[in-house]
C-alpha cells in the first residue's frame, strides 16, 4: 500500500519549517524536516510586513524537491501565529501584504477600542483579553490608514489560512485562529456582529469558519503539473500554532495537567470542555480560544524567548561574536541566582530598539541591582528566571479560575529542549515537568490532517500516536521552597497581585 505523506507548514515569527510525516503500522508517526527558512519580513510603505509570497515560494520549492524524490503527498496544512491577517478581494487577489503584529501601527489602538466599549464588556462578547496586537486593533489601524481595503466585498484571512488558500482557493478562517481575533463569540462559535457594527467594520469581511480537519479542496491540475507533484488535498489543522501544539501534548488521561507551548511567547494553557467563567478569567487576564475537537483553550500569554532572541541579536552586534543558545544557557548557569527580576510582559519589552538596554532600564526604574548590558550570563539568568516566575503566576491564575489541580506540567514546542528552563519550571511550580515533543505544532498539524483524511478518528488516538512516537524528558522539583520565597519578591517588584 502506498504510504500516505502529510506535509505540515509550521510558520513561526522567526522561522518557518516544513515537515513531511507518515503514520506507521506501529501506531507511530515518522517525521522529517524537508524545508526551513527565516520568516521573511520586509519594510514596505512604512510598515513591517510578512512576505507571504516569499513563504509560498519556499513551500513550492519544497514541493518541487519532493516531486523529484517521487514523494506522493496525501495532504498539506499550515499553522502560524494568531493575529496577523491579509485582505483578499472578490477576484481572489491579496490586497497588499499582512503587517507584522509588532509593527507600531497598533500603538494607541487599545485606547481607541476603549472609546467605544470597555474591555470588560468586550470580554463578555469575545472572551479575549486586552492585547495591542489583536486582530481587532490591527483592523482598526488598517481602517484608519486605508479604509478602502475593508470595502468592496473584500474578505479577511489570517496568515495560515492565506497559505492554504494559495493552494486550495478556499477563502475561510479556521476556528482556533478566528477565535483569537477579538471579533468572535466563543460561546456561540460565530463572528460577533456587534463588534463589527460597533467599530464600523463591514461584516462582509467575515470569512466562513471551518474546524480543524476540514478538507478545503485539492490543488489545481496546473499547480500540480508546474511543481511536479500530485494533486494533494489541503486540510486545515488548528491554524493557531498553540492549538495545533495542544493536540500533540502526550497526556495519557490519568493526570491532572496543564501545558506550556513554548517559543517567542510561552502560552500557559489548560484544555477545557467549554469557556471558563468570564468574570474570573477576565480578572486574571486569561483568554478562551478554540482547540481542535470542539475543546476550549484557556491560556495566558507570557512574553518569553522574544526577549532572549532580541538580546542575543544585540549582543552579537555589540561584541561581534556569534552566540548560540546552549552557550548562553551555560553562561546563565554560572551567574548569580535571583539577582533581579523583570516583568517580561511590561510594555517596554514589546519592540524596543535595544532589548539589552530595555532590561537594564527596567532594573534601574524598579530600584534593583544594575547589570551591564554586555554581561550575557547575568542578563540571561534574569530573563530565564523571570520567564519562569511569570509562567508560575499564569499557572496559578489558571488554577484559581478553573478550580482544577495540576499534578503534571507538559512543556512542548520550540523551547522545550531548554533543560535549564525546564528545571526552573519544575522547581518554581513544585511539579513534575515533562518536556517534549519539540515540534509539537507541526506534529499536531500533521495528525489533524490525518484526522481530516480519515486515517485517525479521535483526540485519544492522536495523543496515543504522540506518546508512542517521541522520547520525553522528565524534570523534578529542587529547592521549591527557595523558589516560592523569591516568587513573592518577584510579585512585589512587578506589582502583581495573586
Amino acid at each position: 500500500m502506498m504510504k500516505e505523506e502529510y506535509l505540515a507548514v509550521d510558520l513561526g515569527s522567526s522561522n518557518g519549517k516544513i515537515l513531511l510525516s507518515s503514520l506507521t503500522d506501529r501506531n507511530t508517526i515518522e517525521m522529517r524536516e524537508v524545508g526551513r527558512f527565516p520568516t521573511p519580513r520586509i519594510y514596505m510603505n512604512g510598515h513591517i510586513c510578512i512576505d507571504v509570497y516569499g513563504i509560498y515560494g519556499e513551500i513550492c520549492r519544497t514541493l518541487e524537491k519532493l516531486g523529484r524524490e517521487g514523494v506522493t503527498i496525501r495532504s498539506l496544512g499550515a499553522d502560524s501565529w494568531s493575529s496577523d491577517f491579509g485582505i483578499v478581494n472578490p477576484q481572489g487577489e491579496l490586497v497588499g501584504l499582512p503587517v507584522f503584529y509588532r509593527d507600531k501601527r497598533t500603538n494607541g489602538m487599545p485606547e481607541e477600542v476603549e472609546k467605544k466599549i470597555s474591555y470588560r464588556d468586550l470580554y463578555d462578547l469575545t472572551t479575549q483579553r486586552r492585547i495591542q496586537d489583536a486582530t481587532l486593533c490591527q483592523l482598526l489601524a488598517l481602517k484608519k490608514e486605508s479604509p478602502e481595503f475593508l470595502q468592496n466585498e473584500n474578505r479577511m484571512m489570517h496568515l495560515g489560512d492565506i497559505l492554504m488558500y494559495f493552494f486550495s482557493g478556499k477563502v475561510c478562517s479556521e476556528f482556533s485562529v478566528a477565535s483569537y481575533s477579538q471579533m468572535f463569540n466563543m460561546r456561540n462559535q460565530c463572528w460577533e456582529d456587534r463588534v463589527f457594527d460597533l467599530f464600523g467594520i463591514p461584516k462582509s469581511l467575515q470569512p466562513p469558519v471551518v474546524h480543524a480537519g476540514a478538507c478545503l479542496g485539492r490543488i489545481s491540475e496546473e499547480q500540480a503539473r508546474w511543481y511536479g507533484t500530485n494533486r494533494f488535498e489541503v486540510v486545515a489543522p488548528a491554524v493557531h500554532d498553540t492549538s495545533s501544539a495542544g493536540v500533540a501534548v502526550p497526556v495519557d488521561g490519568r493526570r491532572d495537567w496543564a501545558y506550556i507551548s513554548t517559543g517567542s511567547w510561552y502560552l500557559v494553557s489548560m484544555e477545557l470542555e467549554e469557556p471558563a467563567d468570564s468574570g474570573l478569567s477576565y480578572h486574571y487576564n486569561l483568554s478562551n480560544t478554540g482547540l481542535a475537537f470542539g475543546k476550549t483553550l484557556l491560556k495566558r500569554n507570557v512574553c518569553a524567548m522574544w526577549i532572549m532572541q532580541e538580546c542575543k541579536r544585540k549582543w552579537e552586534q555589540m561584541m561581534g561574536i556569534d552566540y548560540d543558545y546552549p552557550a548562553i544557557v551555560e553562561f546563565a548557569r554560572s551567574a548569580v541566582p535571583f539577582y533581579a527580576v523583570i516583568d517580561t510582559d511590561d510594555n517596554c519589552f514589546y519592540n524596543p530598539d535595544d532589548m539589552t538596554e530595555a532590561v537594564a532600564a527596567y532594573l534601574r526604574r524598579t530600584g534593583q541591582p544594575e547589570v551591564r548590558r554586555d554581561d550575557v550570563g547575568q542578563m540571561a539568568r534574569i530573563i530565564y528566571e523571570s520567564i519562569t516566575f511569570k509562567c508560575l503566576y499564569s499557572l496559578d491564575a489558571l488554577k484559581r479560575t478553573t478550580g482544577k489541580r495540576v499534578d503534571t506540567l507538559y512543556v512542548v514546542g520550540g523551547a522545550s529542549g531548554v533543560g535549564f528552563l525546564n528545571e526552573m519550571l519544575a522547581s518554581a511550580a513544585d511539579l513534575e515537568v515533562i518536556a517534549g515533543p519539540k515540534e509539537a505544532a507541526a506534529i499536531g498539524n500533521s495528525l489533524l490532517q490525518a484526522v481530516g483524511t480519515g486515517a485517525l478518528d479521535s483526540e485519544e488516538e492522536v495523543r496515543e500516536v504522540v506518546r508512542n512516537s517521541f522520547t520525553l524528558e522528565t524534570f523534578y522539583p529542587k529547592k521549591a521552597e527557595e523558589w516560592r520565597r523569591h516568587y513573592q519578591a518577584f510579585l512585589d517588584v512587578c506589582g502583581l497581585e495573586q
